[in-house]
């Protein structure tokens, strides 16, 4: 496995300071490794590893600790005669039946340096809010992003990439495609069972099955919790407006997918309805549904949304009259718009991806992606090839 040094990066500006690093994303995405990363990190930076502990509460030897008390004489009795600093780090710490109590009392105690993490936002939820509101600092981690991939896999190219996706899990098969795709698969179950259904106690799990397959299916595509309902109703499904929205909610929680809202260019406003949905992992798309490589302007889309993701944006969808635009990326006073196509193999689709920059007053950088080596860039607009802008 390659050193995801983004994240280690990222840890080190925290490393010492009072706030408690809360790692959350998808089960199996590689939080547990990273945070194997990060104590092999301390120690090499001198740190005595006597003062690292990780507990894993999904290994056998930690599942006699069941609640906060558990915790707390657990890592007071690690702690005893242990000298400054102390790294304390707890893998998915939601296992814990209120886990938050003893993260507070550590945090208190000012002894330790801790790290969490998470699948499933409810480990950031009003529980987590109320004790620790202010002292702690949430670093997302997602699937290895296509610099990642390819350091991983040397003698790999971007096709590969569309296919597998960027789920660390998968790195020991050798981009074996039947092994990845199962052991995708068991990803994806272990996701849906363990921090949808069973945390949720989903009843209706046929409905919620339905619900995560329509989604992976229109990737990137406009729709309703209504439209949904209505198409389940063609297919003899019962599924009222009221339950898919609630679902939709916990599959996003769980972050096997992601919700985009839409942002109304001219008059700044953000919209309420007309959200898209991305998916996590697109490499997980291909094992669930396949044809990854037959909806490639879909993928790329995806690819380039959870880059920007990665990169520290917040991304909306633009709309501007009647027309959008794939994506306005936003951080800090700066805004970029980026358009996302497979080929500009006609005047009409150069149109199409160009044209709608021309109703844009600002001055701010508007970007097409695409797949093409010809640089077509023209008024401004930034063409830009989808490996050379996901190297940068």
């Amino acid at each position: 496995m390659i050193k995801r040094e983004k994240y280690i990066n990222e840890l080190l500006l925290y490393k010492n300071k009072p706030f408690i690093k809360v790692l959350t994303g998808l089960r199996r995405v590689g939080k547990s490794i990273l945070l194997d990363m990060y104590a092999d990190h301390l120690v090499d930076s001198g740190t005595n590893k006597n003062n690292i502990l990780k507990i894993n509460f999904e290994l056998p030897e930690f599942f006699n600790i069941s609640n906060y008390s558990d915790l707390t004489d657990y890592v007071m009795n690690w702690s005893k005669n242990k000298k400054r600093p102390l790294y304390l780090m707890l893998d998915e710490v939601g296992r814990v039946e209120h886990w938050e109590k003893a993260v507070n009392a550590f945090h208190s105690m000012n002894i330790f340096d801790i790290y969490i993490t998470g699948s499933n936002a409810d480990l950031l939820s009003s529980d987590l809010s109320t004790y620790l509101a202010g002292r702690y600092v949430e670093i997302p981690v997602y699937p290895l992003s296509y610099k990642e991939f390819t350091k991983l896999y040397s003698d790999s190219d971007f096709n590969n990439y569309i296919i597998f996706g960027g789920m660390p899990s998968i790195s020991v098969l050798d981009l074996n495609y039947k092994l990845s795709m199962n052991i995708l698969r068991d990803a994806f179950k272990s996701a849906v069972f363990q921090d949808i259904v069973s945390r949720h106690r989903i009843r209706n799990a046929f409905v919620l099955e339905k619900l995560i397959l329509y989604v992976f299916q229109n990737t990137g595509k406009t729709f309703s919790a209504l439209s949904i309902s209505k198409y389940f109703k063609s297919q003899n499904i019962k599924a009222s407006v009221d339950t898919i929205l609630n679902y939709l909610n916990i599959i996003e929680d769980a972050f096997l997918i992601y919700r985009v809202r839409r942002n109304d260019i001219i008059g700044k406003a953000i919209l309420k309805t007309e959200e898209k949905y991305y998916i996590a992992d697109h490499g997980m798309r291909e094992a669930i549904i396949g044809g990854n490589q037959q909806s490639i302007e879909l993928i790329l889309e995806n690819i380039v949304y959870t880059e920007l993701l990665r990169r520290g944006y917040t991304v909306y969808i633009g709309k501007i009259k009647d027309l959008e635009v794939d994506f306005i990326a936003k951080k800090g006073n700066s805004t970029e718009y980026y358009q996302v196509c497979y080929l500009l193999e006609s005047e009409k689709v150069r149109e199409r991806e160009f044209g709608v920059y021309r109703l844009i007053p600002d001055n701010f950088p508007k970007y097409v992606i695409s797949m093409d080596t010809i640089d077509f860039s023209s008024s401004g607009t930034i063409h830009k090839n989808i490996i050379d802008f996901l190297n940068e």
